[in-house]
C-alpha cells in the first residue's frame, strides 16, 4: 500500500500506510504547511495501529513527537490523538481559503 491523500476541499486526509517513518514525517510536515497556506482549519493523519516491537520508532510515535516538540508551532494549534489517526488543528494566521483539492503531488515534491 502507498500513501494516499484525499481532500474534500475542507479537510485533507493523509493515509500514511506503506510509508517509512521518514517518508511519513516529510509528507505530514508538507501537508500541514501547505494546508495552512491554503487556509485550511485541520488535517487528518492516518498512521494506523502501532503493533511493532516496543521501543521501535513508529509513524504514530514519530508524528506525536513532531507535534509535541513544537517544531511546527507556527502552523499547529493542537492535535487530537485517537487510535489509528490524529486530527491536527491548524493556525490560519489570516490566510484566506484557497479553493481546490490537494494531491500527493502538491506535497511530495516540496
Amino acid at each position: 500500500m502507498r500513501p494516499r491523500l484525499t481532500d474534500d476541499g475542507i479537510r485533507p486526509e493523509l493515509d500514511l500506510h506503506g510509508c517509512t517513518v521518514n517518508e511519513a514525517l516529510h509528507l505530514a510536515r508538507q501537508l500541514i504547511i501547505e494546508s495552512v497556506r491554503r487556509g485550511r482549519d485541520s488535517v487528518r493523519l492516518i498512521h494506523g495501529m502501532s503493533t511493532s516491537t516496543p521501543g521501535k520508532r513508529t509513524i504514530k510515535s514519530a508524528l506525536t513527537e513532531l507535534i509535541e516538540n513544537r517544531e511546527l508551532a507556527l502552523h499547529v494549534s493542537s492535535a487530537f490523538k485517537s487510535e489509528g489517526h490524529m486530527i491536527v488543528a491548524l493556525r490560519r494566521r489570516g490566510n484566506r481559503h484557497i479553493p481546490g483539492r490537494m494531491t500527493l503531488r502538491n506535497i511530495s515534491h516540496s
